[in-house]
């Protein structure tokens, strides 16, 4: 993600609004216009079917992997998976107008993508191998690596646990499965899944007017036909 899609509610710590108010002008800036860019390799042109078809089978073989494993293994399994096949690609500056989220299969075939696409992907595993709806989330933070002075970076990572208290974080940065609570380098906001949207990971949903995300149904409706 580029350090220019911070949400401009303000900085951490400056902002003057509400946490409620920081989450929904977030949530608008984030997802409702041109924060989360994906730009795997490459955008431009429509990936080949067989390749469509050769990442779903792929997406099937670890699925099946993965279903033979308890949860606390499962979630393990496919953060090392994802993470080993996919090589990070950050946005190019020629797609800063390219607002897509790569499905799973999409990410697959490319073996290149961002956060977005490392997350989606692991989220959609998780669920197709059986892992209880509730205890998996998408999570929207702000990244800051604890040992320089830089600016938050907006960035997407999974939580996966059930029950879903200080769940451990998927994530392509930091490649450890390490509770939330113990990451000092990110600062959540919001978490969503396929229906419903946090503050930060709260157990009460955020209203039901703020549930849906354009962008995030339209890849929602890509993956469920090429899962299909």
């Amino acid at each position: 993600m580029d350090a220019s899609l911070v949400p401009s509610a303000g900085k951490p710590g400056t902002c003057r609004c509400g946490r409620r108010d920081f989450v929904r002008q977030c949530m608008a800036t984030c997802l409702c216009g041109s924060a989360f860019r994906i730009a795997a390799q490459p955008l431009d042109g429509e990936l080949p079917e067989g390749g469509l078809r050769r990442a779903k089978r792929e997406f099937d073989a670890l699925v099946g992997a993965a279903r033979a494993l308890d949860f606390r293994r499962r979630v393990a399994f496919i953060n090392v998976a994802v993470n080993r096949r996919i090589e990070y690609v950050a946005d190019p500056v020629s797609a800063s107008g390219a607002d897509v989220w790569s499905t799973p299969c999409e990410t697959l075939a490319r073996g290149a993508g961002d956060c977005e696409d490392f997350a989606i992907t692991k989220f959609f595993l998780l669920l197709a191998s059986g892992s209880p709806r509730r205890g998996v989330r998408l999570l929207y933070a702000l990244y800051r690596r604890v040992d320089l002075q830089t600016a938050p970076m907006p960035h997407l990572v999974v939580v996966a646990q059930w029950p879903l208290v200080d769940p451990p974080v998927m994530d392509c940065i930091n490649p450890m499965l390490i509770a939330l609570s113990r990451r000092d380098d990110l600062q959540p906001v919001f978490s969503f899944d396929q229906s419903a949207i946090w503050q930060r990971v709260d157990a009460v949903p955020m209203s039901p007017e703020r549930s849906g995300i354009r962008r995030w149904r339209t890849t929602l409706a890509r993956t469920r036909q090429q899962l299909h």
